[in-house]
């Protein structure tokens, strides 16, 4: 009986020691994929600034009049991001009627792309 007690206590203790390592390795390198995922954001930052500046995408300033003129409602989210098809502005709107949208607008041209 002593021995089956002994066993399930090496057993417990095998699996916490197993599950407390793997996920320590894990936060060990939570810091570093932090400070990789960061350095992303703020190139893709100052990329998008440059692009506003070259004149190749529109500012957030002219994508708002246009999505709130055609959308007919209020820009309450917006999130400029590179996609494979160029710059994408992806907003959240707060339409007259209540509801809230999302629509994707193309930073180049300004053509509502997907209205939901």
């Amino acid at each position: 009986m002593a021995v089956m007690k002994t066993r399930k206590h090496i057993l417990s203790a095998t699996v916490f020691l197993l599950i407390f390592s793997l996920v320590g390795a894990g936060f060990m390198h939570a810091p570093a994929t932090a400070a990789f995922v960061n350095r992303i954001i703020i190139d893709e930052h100052d990329d998008a600034l440059q692009a506003i500046k070259r004149g190749e995408i529109m500012s957030y300033s002219q994508i708002r009049k246009i999505a709130e003129r055609q959308l007919k409602g209020r820009v309450v989210d917006l999130k400029l991001r590179r996609t494979n098809r160029g710059w994408q502005y992806f907003l959240r709107i707060s339409r007259n009627d209540g509801r809230v949208i999302a629509a994707v607008v193309d930073a180049k041209t300004g053509k509502v792309l997907r209205p939901r």
